[in-house]
């Protein structure tokens, strides 16, 4: 694309985000200060305010960062693997070495991402996604100058300096981030090759070292290489997905036009209305009990002040020389009636239960009341149980997004960066004979939840069929326990290696039916034996009787 219409896109985007950044502002300032103001340039130390005393009431901070954490923890904690691979096909899940290998894919993808700074850029992004109702996470390849693969790395762009296009699908298709770059960054990042003359000779003789350049950073879908085989090796530009630094002033390139396999940079919504590209959180919800908090409990601390060092009250002509209240201080009155202080009668009772109503509000908007544990002593299995399936229901719709709008993409482009590089074992020939294409199952705390649901209602079923075939026998004919048996261990996600080989099972049981027929076989013929002998040992009895009577 034209470096021009990039720069003049991003530009129509900026315009058109100035109310939402409105709103943003506020988040930043009373919900995650420090993140980045919005209409301030933080390219610098000097430029944050280390003491934002604005800020009088920490009940929106703690409880932003309790949903961060504990959205993190539920859905990708790095304790557990948080996901599972699935055939579509169920021929091919059927099929031992085909299950095998997918498991096996699965584990490479975790590893890889647990041997990535992914937990580390994550915290950040679900801080934002909790705030701003948008977080955005970038994925790159990393390589060296011989270009070998030596892994991914992740970063979490500021949700102040990106911006995006979707498609009519809501995902991703163009991306839009702003950079503030000395020359020495520039020419650290491009080389004197790939950056203008003007720029490097400032760079060269040492003036004007600290003066910043906006660069934008372009993310473009490839319309005439839209249907590649991105499995393969491609040439930069043969990449359905191509990216340009541009200088603002000039909109001239910096470097070289790059590509991409998939888009490296995705955007998740905490909610979304229609007609609108950027989410909204329960900040913006709870945004303004979190001001009027602000407002309350400033307007207490001035009443407090007013209460420990009160004003002080003199007749006109009682006060012979100045009013001095500090340490041994000594003022001359007339009587000592003539001064006295203001008692101001604050309503701190007042002020207390409208502070508590807001916190709670806040913390509810926040989910913080179902979020952390009660106070008693520790909750049994059961209650944890119900915890997490009412934490399913109140964020169920969130998560779906996140898996559409995240984690489904950052998988599988984990998964192609691995296979193209030939990180993954060799495909049996059965996947590549049926093509197999493979779903994601997220096995984390919460997504856990909502199977467990499922299997207590089976195991429960299956309680009530047992106690019913002790009357009627014939109820355990509508059980199909195989399919229970590997259901169980689906919603469980008991791993392909503890699961035997449904031919093997079909063999085991062939060889069980035989044995038993064989024993069935020999038990009866040995029945029969025993019936001729004792028909035999009759008939001589009947005929020694009739010789005996003759």
């Amino acid at each position: 694309m034209d470096n021009t219409v990039l720069r003049n896109r991003y530009h129509q985007l900026v315009s058109q985000r100035k109310t939402q950044d409105d709103t943003m502002q506020q988040i930043e300032r009373f919900v995650v200060p420090f993140r980045g103001e919005f209409f301030r340039d933080m390219g610098s130390e000097h430029e944050v305010n280390w003491r934002r005393r604005f800020i009088y009431d920490s009940t929106a901070i703690q409880a932003c960062q309790t949903l961060a954490a504990s959205i993190q923890g539920s859905l990708t904690s790095a304790a557990i693997k948080w996901f599972v691979l699935r055939f579509l096909d169920e021929e091919l899940n059927e099929d031992h070495e085909s299950k095998v290998w997918l498991q096996d894919t699965e584990n490479k993808i975790y590893s890889t991402l647990q041997e990535s700074n992914f937990d580390m850029e994550s915290s950040e992004f679900y801080l934002d996604l909790c705030s701003f109702g948008t977080g955005i996470l970038t994925e790159e390849e990393v390589v060296n100058a011989a270009g070998d693969y030596k892994g991914i790395d992740f970063s979490s762009a500021p949700v102040r300096d990106c911006y995006f296009e979707h498609d009519f699908m809501g995902n991703v298709m163009r991306f839009y981030r702003l950079y503030q770059w000395t020359a020495l960054q520039i020419f650290d990042k491009f080389g004197k090759e790939g950056m203008p003359q003007e720029i490097y000779d400032l760079l060269e003789n040492e003036s004007d070292v600290d003066r910043k350049w906006n660069i934008i950073f372009c993310i473009y879908n490839r319309i005439d290489k839209t249907n590649v085989d991105t499995t393969k090796m491609l040439a930069s530009g043969e990449r359905p997905y191509g990216y340009k630094w541009i200088l603002e002033d000039d909109a001239s390139i910096l470097g070289e036009e790059g590509g991409y396999y998939e888009m490296p940079s995705y955007a998740a919504r905490w909610r979304k209305v229609n007609g609108s590209r950027w989410g909204h959180s329960p900040a913006t919800i709870a945004l303004s009990d979190i001001m009027t908090l602000n407002e309350l409990v400033e307007a207490v601390l001035e009443s407090v002040g007013k209460v420990v060092d009160p004003a002080t009250l003199t007749t006109e002509r009682g006060l012979l020389s100045d009013l001095d209240l500090g340490r041994g201080g000594l003022t001359v009155v007339r009587s000592l009636e003539d001064v006295k202080p203001y008692e101001s009668r604050a309503r701190f009772d007042v002020s207390a239960l409208e502070i508590d109503r807001l916190q709670a509000s806040i913390n509810k908007a926040f989910f913080v009341d179902q979020l952390e544990l009660k106070e008693s002593p520790a909750m049994t299995a059961t209650e944890v149980q119900v915890r997490y399936e009412l934490i399913q229901r109140l964020l169920g719709p969130t998560l779906g997004r996140l898996e559409a709008d995240y984690l489904d993409p950052l998988i599988k482009r984990t998964f192609y960066i691995l296979y193209r590089n030939k990180q993954l074992a060799p495909m049996p020939e059965l996947v590549k004979e049926k093509e197999g294409q493979y779903e994601i199952e997220y096995t984390g705390p919460l997504p856990r939840a909502q199977k467990q649901e499922v299997a207590t209602s089976v195991l429960n079923w299956l309680g009530v069929v047992g106690q019913l075939a002790e009357t009627f026998p014939a109820m355990m004919d509508n059980v199909e326990e195989d399919e229970v048996v590997i259901g169980l261990a689906d919603m469980s996600s008991v791993p392909a290696k503890y699961r035997r080989d449904p031919k093997k099972v079909k063999a085991i049981r062939k060889e069980r039916k035989e044995r038993q027929d064989t024993m069935a076989a020999a038990e009866a013929a040995q029945a029969i034996g025993a019936g001729m002998e004792s028909v035999g040992k009759g008939g001589e009895a009947i005929g020694r009787g009739i010789e005996s009577s003759g």
